[in-house]
């Protein structure tokens, strides 16, 4: 074999153990990403969750005095106290959307909430925003909640 085709073989196989590298370096930042972020829970679920948990609220509202606050479990096992609508009985966002969010979801909302707001035009209700383009709205008036996709 001459210098000029080991030459070649040398660059050949240099050239393909760097292409496995960079193959390899790709497959690893994509797997550290995903592990970042966690699992993606679909919107639909985040707001049957959301309803449940608001329902629990009312429901144990209903079974007491009707009184504006509530001792409350979160679902991590945090006590805390809810401001309640004495007239509906629905959770409001006091002292704000965050800890209204903790206190029904159980955990904090980075992961699964992209943003929140409190509305200026509705005092009581909060937008949560699930991902790029969706938004879950809560009315604590009403107790309505209303999922819109965000485009």
């Amino acid at each position: 074999m001459n210098r000029q085709e080991r030459a070649s073989g040398e660059l050949f196989r240099a050239w393909h153990l760097g292409l496995v590298l960079l193959v390899v370096a790709l497959v690893m930042a994509a797997a550290l990403s995903l592990l970042e972020r966690g699992p993606e829970v679909p919107d639909n679920v985040v707001q049957s969750r959301w309803l449940q948990s608001l329902n629990w609220v009312r429901g144990q509202w209903l079974q007491s005095p009707h009184a504006d606050r509530m001792d409350w479990k979160s679902p991590d096992g945090r006590q805390v106290v809810l401001t309640i609508d004495p007239v509906t009985g629905w959770p409001q966002p006091v002292p704000d959307c965050e800890y209204l969010w903790q206190a029904l979801m159980g955990q904090p909302a980075e992961g699964l909430v992209t943003g929140i707001e409190r509305p200026d035009s509705t005092p009581d209700g909060c937008r949560y925003r699930l991902g790029d383009r969706t938004v879950m709205t809560y009315f604590g008036r009403t107790g309505s909640v209303i999922l819109t996709g965000n485009d």
